[in-house]
């Protein structure tokens, strides 16, 4: 019985979830995560690709093919999917940072990415366009983001 409890939790969590997640992203355009349910890639997601979707992850988590998921391997799932994730992040912010595309980060390039993203904070916290950050944009800004994570948002 607990071994089928387990089942039916990995279920939903390794399908419900993830799209739940997916969806309140709201980012325009096709998600890659949503394009890897598309499985015929016609741009258009049906239940039977997204039961599909779910099923594969079932089986990639039932390793001992038993057709159950035991908590060791619910554990090892996650934790290999987590470090999927991970590489691919790394992955993502290394080409982002390597600006020519050639493997390598040079200083310029990392001087040019942290240069982009002091811009980006200075625009958000310098609310009066003044150029210069008041103690009171400070505190406004310091406060936008305790209200962020207080709703499980990161800034």
């Amino acid at each position: 019985m607990k071994k089928l409890t387990i089942a039916a939790l990995v279920t939903l969590g390794l399908g419900g979830l993830t799209y739940t997640a997916i969806a309140q992203q709201g980012a325009p355009g096709p998600h890659p995560r949503l394009e890897a349910v598309d499985t015929n890639q016609d741009g258009n997601i049906t239940k039977d690709e997204i039961a599909a979707h779910r099923a594969d992850k079932f089986l990639s988590a039932d390793t001992n093919g038993d057709n159950l998921v035991s908590a060791e391997e619910f554990e090892a799932f996650a934790d290999a999917e987590r470090e999927r994730k991970r590489e691919a992040r790394q992955a993502k912010r290394f080409a982002k940072l390597d600006a020519n595309g050639d493997g390598l980060i040079t200083a310029e390039e990392h001087a040019s990415a942290a240069d982009e993203r002091m811009d980006r904070m200075f625009e958000r916290v310098d609310t009066d366009g003044d150029g210069v950050i008041t103690e009171a944009e400070r505190e406004a800004a310091k406060e936008k983001m305790r209200g962020k994570r207080r709703f499980g948002r990161r800034g």
